[in-house]
Formats: C-alpha cells, structure tokens, sequence
C-alpha cells in the first residue's frame, strides 16, 4: 500500500534543510520567496520533482513550500523537515485506492493547476486520485461514496479519490484557482484533460497548466 501526503514548510532567512527527504517521490512548489533545491533556484509559483533526496535552502528572503509525496504505507512515514529556521506540517494523508500501487509498477506523478474555474460540474470522476489546493476562491465537493469538502482558505487541501464520482461548485459570481498533486497511469503524460463526464455540465475554466510531472518507478 502507498501514500500520497501534503506539507506545507516555512524556512527563515538563509534557513536549510538538515533531514533528508523520507518520502521515494515528491513535488515541490514554491509559494514564495527565495529558494533552491539541490544547488539549482527555483522560481515563485513553480515546482520541481525530486527522488529521495533533497537539498532545500532559502535565500534572504525565507520561503514558504508546500510538498506533495508519494511513499509506502507500511515505512509509516512522517516525512518533516528540519533545520535552523525551519517549520514543517503534514496537512493531508490519504491511501491510494483506485490503483493496485505495487513496487516496480509506473504511473505519471503530476502537480498542475486549474486557473478560474467557475460554476458548476456535472458529476465526474478522474483517472487518477490526489491531493489538492486552493490557491484563491472558494470550492465545494460532494460525493456518495468520497470525501465531501469546502475550501475557502489559501492553502486549503482535499483529497479526491478519482474513480468516486463527484460534483465540484464555486459560489456565484466567484471563481476559483487551485492545484492538483495527481497519480495517473502513465499514458496520461500526453493529456491535459483528465475527468470523465458522466452526467451534467463540463468544468468551465480560463486555464489548465501543467508546473511538472514525471515519470515514476515505486520501490
């Protein structure tokens, strides 16, 4: 069995990273200031993967992170950082149900971004299941057999389970910008898209971005 999870961290002016990455996967998302992973800058309001290991430091301004990980249930891991200056939590902890996760088997490990989505869906499910984010609005998500959540803070997670159908709704005359930490089969690395309508009204969006994916191997 394998986890995905979600972080958020703080670093202090010139703060480091002591405490290697537990975690086999991960993405990590800049939300602001001045930061570079194993010795190459990474920019506000992008991402980067990394395997196992990470050399996480922040320049003069400090740095706010948020991570998202994949790693086996049974290691029971709390994959924190430490250092001088540094603050870490784990937000959102889930098992992958939908997939027979198993060592040696692929799948796409995705952070993208949906940008001013607004209204209404119809009920729909996704390929694959994840941790998401809200970046700005307010969202809602119901479902029979999956989590039922309302997101009204920067920040804010939920966890999707994508083979359970689901509706999401925005308030009216709002919209809303959020991120996904998403687990896909790997034939989805060509394709934006990723939810199955079953019934009702499409997303309406300004924008899909993809900020990194990649290929990855479990252990």
């Amino acid at each position: 069995m394998y986890l995905t999870q979600q972080y958020a961290d703080s670093f202090a002016p010139n703060a480091q990273n002591t405490q290697d990455l537990m975690a086999q996967h991960n993405m990590i998302y800049v939300v602001s200031g001045d930061l570079s992973v194993n010795g190459t800058k990474v920019a506000p309001d992008s991402a980067v993967y990394v395997e196992d290991y990470a050399d996480i430091c922040a320049g003069e301004q400090g740095a706010k992170i948020w991570r998202w990980t994949i790693t086996r249930e049974a290691e029971r891991p709390l994959t924190l950082l430490r250092g001088n200056g540094v603050t870490s939590c784990l937000r959102l902890s889930r098992q992958v149900k939908m997939f027979e996760l198993v060592p040696t088997s692929k799948w796409l490990f995705r952070l993208d971004r949906i940008v001013e989505f607004e209204g209404s869906t119809g009920l729909h499910s996704h390929p694959g299941s994840g941790i998401r984010c809200l970046l700005s609005g307010h969202l809602r998500t119901e479902s029979d057999k999956g989590e039922n959540t309302n997101n009204a803070a920067h920040g804010d997670v939920w966890y999707e389970e994508g083979s359970y159908p689901l509706i999401s709704t925005v308030n009216s005359g709002e919209k809303a910008t959020f991120l996904r930490g998403m687990i896909l089969p790997p034939e989805y690395l060509i394709y934006g898209e990723t939810a199955t309508w079953i019934e009702g009204c499409k997303a309406t969006y300004k924008e899909w971005k993809a900020h990194e994916q990649k290929l990855v191997v479990l252990r």
